[in-house]
């Protein structure tokens, strides 16, 4: 009886461990594949040419086994949406698949925050698909309002707030106009060129630029 005991015992520790190590594997897996996927978006998002049809097709499929072995994982769903927006952006596109593809990204990056609503960084994705979609209304403001509280001092979200909001402006109500405001100051102490040259090329955005808008 010890002996069957032990047997089973020992079935089960294995069992248990294998389950552990496939896990494991598959957990690794998926990092991976999410590493890969936002190094690529990030080098399309930093270059002047589109990227290559054969390179899209292989990060979403990338993305859907990314899913498949670790669901419900916000980094997934935020990729998504990144890439949506990155597709919009090709060559040729009719204003009609441009707004689809944009509207698309709005489901992912809504789960994302979902699961994680303290991530900066998907509030600024959902800030710049609302942008992308004209469509400046309560969760366009408090995508903005949240992306600036939570990351103040990341530099890539200081430019989109920059690139948004001043492309927004004639949109905003004061206090929002303050937050873009606010956040070209941080940006200045850090990215002084950089932020000069987002609102630079939105001075026509501006509606009172006498009225001291850069200022």
């Amino acid at each position: 009886m010890k002996h069957l005991q032990g047997t089973g015992i020992l079935f089960v520790s294995g069992a248990l461990l294998s389950f552990v190590i496939f896990s494991a594997v598959r957990i690794g897996t998926a990092d991976l594949l999410s590493g890969y996927i936002r190094d690529e978006i990030a080098s399309w998002s930093s270059s002047v040419a589109p990227p290559d049809p054969s390179d899209l097709n292989a990060v979403l499929r990338a993305l859907d086994v990314a899913q498949l072995l670790s669901p419900g994982n916000p980094d997934h769903y935020q990729d998504l949406a990144r890439l949506e927006l990155v597709r919009s952006g090709m060559p040729g596109m009719t204003d009609a698949e441009r707004i689809a593809l944009l509207r698309q990204g709005l489901d992912p990056i809504r789960q994302a925050i979902a699961l994680r609503p303290a991530s900066s960084y998907s509030w600024a994705i959902l800030l710049r698909l609302k942008d992308e979609l004209g469509e400046y209304d309560a969760e366009f403001r408090r995508s903005l309002e949240r992306t600036v509280t939570l990351g103040p001092w990341e530099p890539a979200l200081q430019h989109v707030v920059a690139d948004v909001g001043w492309s927004a402006w004639a949109e905003l109500p004061g206090a929002e106009r303050e937050m873009v405001r606010e956040n070209l100051v941080r940006g200045m102490k850090r990215q002084a060129e950089a932020m000069l040259a987002i609102a630079q090329a939105h001075l026509h955005d501006c509606e009172d630029m006498d009225a001291g808008c850069l200022r």
